[in-house]
């Protein structure tokens, strides 16, 4: 696997973490419960390490492949 340089990496993190806050901030409008641009940055900030870190879990524990 090819290692991508660091402002890739941080650039589609970035990108994924608007998409994230657009949404939330668009699911509050939605549903008349607006929250502040703050908080959805928080809120999609956390969703966003919770599912990284459980999928290197997954990766690290349930491999797709028996190496060996």
């Amino acid at each position: 696997m090819k290692r991508r340089r660091w402002w890739v990496l941080i650039s589609l993190w970035a990108m994924w973490w608007a998409a994230v806050t657009a949404a939330f901030a668009l699911l509050g409008a939605v549903t008349d419960q607006p929250m502040g641009l703050g908080e959805c940055a928080a809120g999609a900030a956390f969703v966003i390490v919770v599912g990284e870190l459980g999928d290197r879990l997954r990766r690290r524990f349930f491999p797709r492949r028996k190496v060996g």
